[in-house]
């Protein structure tokens, strides 16, 4: 996969993201991935999370965010306790 030229980015691996038993991820276009709950009922907890993702992060948040490898300002660079 490419990584984009001029956005926000967090990259980790899908190895990383599937392994921990939480969180899947799946190849849903050319050069994108998508992380989603293995329990699908948490997922649109998980969306409505997001405007205070980066001072109160629900749990799913923290764990990706605890698996980047490199990070462009991404959406996962929130505060892990």
């Amino acid at each position: 996969m490419k990584v984009p030229a001029a956005t926000e980015y967090t990259i980790t691996t899908m190895e990383a993201i599937n392994a921990t038993g939480v969180l899947t991820a799946v190849i849903d276009k050319p050069n994108h991935v998508s992380v989603r709950p293995v329990n699908p009922l948490e997922m649109m907890e998980w969306i409505n999370s997001r405007p205070t993702a980066k001072e109160n992060p629900y749990y799913l948040t923290k764990i990706l965010a605890s698996i980047y490898i490199r990070d462009n300002g991404g959406a996962c660079n929130v505060k892990i306790d």
